[in-house]
């Protein structure tokens, strides 16, 4: 029971916990919509980036192209899906934090915190991605030289984690990396080893890690070869170092090209109220300044300031710490690998890993939720090492790792609270006032607010009125939520638009698709995607919503919680048969 305990507890409470809000919320402009609607495309036949774009890598898609050959196109088969590798997420956190402490029952706690604050839905692989690699890079430090084949076992193990990574998402995969060749680089510093046996692990170390990586994507490569689409399969790699380098360049004042997409993502589109701004605005949603803190408009707006600048405390001191630290010991000569302040430093760069993707370019509740899991690993392994059970350790180091403690407590306290009032942070918010059905298409049978079944009811008949089961029903900007739980086809390559990534032809090229595509239903949503005026869809995309109402017929009009509108255009008044 001692050895197993933990790992039943954390099962039995992901089970208890993710079951009983399984069925509630169902949000058109999120991620379940994505990712259910590009795998039921993908199944039907069409080509990843060729006939539709995907955002993420091949590895995020294909395991529900294989769930849904058994369940079916199933909303809720997809949910419970990404609840399962919330809970291996949690079991992965425990385990490193049972590595560290040598308590299973504290691993066990921070495995519960997990499964409770599980990350935004429908993106659980990015946590989960964190975590494996972490645990990886954590496990080869505890593994001895002596036991080579043991050591160059553990490096395999994280090569092949590491190419399921870049299968899922590519840049988090060359963080990591990033990451396992500057470890590799420290073996070298490592005391116990002879120059010669340091080069020789380093040198077989990497070329293990890259072989291994390399190997995981030679199926994948294989299949998508068949489909004449391997050059964007490899192609991944270079593109996001030139979105990474880009991204860089924007954050710190350099010049870009105005419509220059941001790095392919599906950001979750829950925004924050409108602001004015010009109509020829193409920023993304942006981040609140750190003022906000103490004098921003309201608590929710104060709380959000303080969750996105409070990691870069953490960040600071563990990683100041770490390298401090770990330059003393190189210059003494008394370095070795599994040194505490190396592992600060794993700690803090694996949680950096999802950082910039929050910080710099979604920084709202859901990226949010998704850093959090990493962050909570990391800063509860780095506070273990500060001060590990058993060990003597002077007062002040008491007294520091106190106060951290205390201040990590209330940073994941304020979180706690944060999370739990909106189902876009994937906890059991979703199941809070909750009480009306509603049932549509490919497994969406869920639990609203009687407002939003009203809303999805009314769009839904709306739909299905109007179109035929091989009619194409355009939503714009980004609700493939729509597609879905009428059971209709979009032709859109990317379901997800936006003032901000929109090309600089996507205006004519959307009129001509609807001219030459004459889809029955097209469905407009107005509101404040990236917290602007700029970026509502009709003040950037006026044209596409004029030649819109003026060549369809106005079918549905809702105003939704927020005050702004839903409009259904459809392209003949009269019914259609099924």
């Amino acid at each position: 029971m001692e050895k197993w305990g933990p790992t039943l507890v954390i099962v039995v409470a992901a089970l208890a916990y993710f079951g009983s809000y399984l069925g509630y919320w169902f949000n058109p402009h999120d991620e379940g919509g994505t990712v259910c609607l590009i795998a039921q495309r993908l199944m039907q036949g069409e080509r990843p980036w060729a006939d539709v774009a995907l955002g993420y890598n091949v590895g995020w898609f294909y395991p529900l192209v294989g769930l849904f050959h058994v369940t079916g196109v199933n909303y809720l088969a997809a949910r419970a899906f990404f609840f399962a590798l919330s809970t291996i997420t949690a079991l992965l956190g425990c385990g490193i934090v049972t590595r560290l402490s040598g308590s299973r029952w504290l691993g066990c706690a921070v495995g519960l915190v997990l499964v409770a604050l599980p990350g935004s839905q429908f993106k659980n692989y990015i946590p989960l991605a964190e975590m494996a690699n972490t645990a990886c890079l954590i496990h080869l430090l505890h593994v001895e030289f002596s036991a080579r084949r043991k050591w160059f076992g553990a490096v395999a193990l994280g090569g092949a984690v590491l190419g399921l990574t870049a299968l899922v998402r590519v840049e988090i995969a060359i963080f990591f990396a990033v990451i396992w060749a500057l470890l590799l680089l420290f073996v070298l510093a490592d005391k116990r080893l002879a120059l010669r046996q340091r080069a020789a692990h380093l040198l077989l170390g990497g070329a293990l890690l890259a072989a291994v990586a390399g190997a995981v994507h030679l199926p994948p490569y294989l299949y998508l070869r068949t489909l004449g689409v391997e050059s964007h399969f490899t192609g991944q790699i270079p593109a996001w170092f030139g979105a990474l380098s880009g991204g860089l360049q924007d954050q710190i004042g350099a010049s870009a090209p105005a419509d220059r997409p941001a790095p392919p993502t599906t950001p979750a589109a829950e925004s924050r109220p409108a602001k004015p701004a010009a109509a020829a605005d193409r920023s993304l949603l942006a981040r609140r300044p750190v003022t906000d803190i103490w004098r921003g408009a309201g608590g929710k707006v104060r709380l959000l300031a303080f969750l996105t600048y409070a990691p870069l405390a953490g960040f600071a001191l563990f990683f100041g710490a770490g390298v401090l630290s770990l330059a003393g010991k190189v210059w003494r000569g008394s370095f070795v690998l599994h040194e505490h302040s190396m592992k600060w430093l794993l700690l803090v760069g694996g949680s950096l890993t999802t950082f910039p993707q929050f910080f710099f370019f979604r920084p709202d509740r859901p990226h949010l939720s998704e850093f959090m899991p990493g962050y909570i690993v990391a800063m509860a392994g780095c506070l273990i090492l500060l001060k590990p059970p058993g060990e003597t350790r002077g007062r002040l180091q008491t007294l520091l790792a106190k106060g951290c403690a205390g201040f990590f407590a209330l940073h994941l306290a304020a979180f706690a609270f944060y999370a739990l009032q909106h189902p876009s942070a994937g906890t059991i918010a979703a199941r809070v006032g909750r009480e009306t059905k509603f049932a549509a298409a490919n497994g969406v049978s869920v639990r609203a607010f009687k407002r939003e079944a009203q809303t999805l009811t009314t769009i839904r008949a709306a739909v299905l009125k109007h179109s035929r089961a091989d009619d194409f029903l355009i939503c714009y900007p980004y609700m493939p939520g729509y597609n879905l739980m009428t059971n209709r086809r979009t032709y859109l390559h990317n379901v997800y638009v936006d003032n901000a990534t929109r090309d600089a032809d996507w205006m004519a090229t959307s009129i001509r698709d609807i001219e030459e595509r004459r889809p029955a239903v097209v469905v407009i949503d107005h509101r404040a995607i990236n917290g602007s005026e700029a970026s509502r869809f009709s003040r950037w995309a006026a044209p596409v919503h004029e030649y819109v109402k003026i060549h369809y017929a106005r079918v549905a009009e809702i105003k939704s919680a927020d005050n702004s509108t839903i409009e259904v255009f459809a392209k003949s008044l009269i019914p259609v048969a099924p």
